[in-house]
Order: structure tokens, then C-alpha cells, then sequence
């Protein structure tokens, strides 16, 4: 029998996730809407809640712009 999942502690990681992408609360929900059609995590089925972490740990972190990362680049 499987354990129930404890859906805080996902909605922790889409936390961890969206702030690591640099995603606004805004981008997330307009991710949720045209996804799923729902405006909030909590609305999400179990499902659809690990989906969407799925997706969020899919996407690689973006790199910081690269006059930040190297001050010779302007140059």
C-alpha cells in the first residue's frame, strides 16, 4: 500500500523551485491557469500538484546574464 504523500511538503519544493527559476507568485499562477485551469496550488489535485513540480524541477536554472558573470564581457 502506498504511503500518502504529505502535499506540503510538496508545495514547499514548488517553493524552492519557483525561486530557484525566479519565478513571480504572478508567473506561477498564470502557469497553473493555462495548464491546469486553476489559480492556485491548493486547488491542484494530488496529481496535478507533483506534475507541476515535475515541471518546475524539469526546467534548468537560468544563468545569470553574462555582463553579471563576467566583468570583461562589455569590453
Amino acid at each position: 500500500m502506498n504511503q500518502p504523500v504529505d502535499l506540503s511538503k510538496v508545495l514547499a519544493k514548488t517553493d524552492v523551485e519557483m525561486e530557484r527559476l525566479g519565478w513571480t507568485p504572478q508567473q506561477g499562477r498564470e502557469y497553473l491557469i493555462q495548464t491546469y485551469n486553476k489559480r492556485g496550488r491548493t486547488l491542484l489535485t494530488e496529481e496535478e500538484l507533483l506534475d507541476f513540480l515535475q515541471h518546475l524541477e524539469s526546467i534548468p536554472t537560468p544563468q545569470p546574464e553574462l555582463s553579471e558573470a563576467d566583468p570583461l564581457a562589455g569590453f
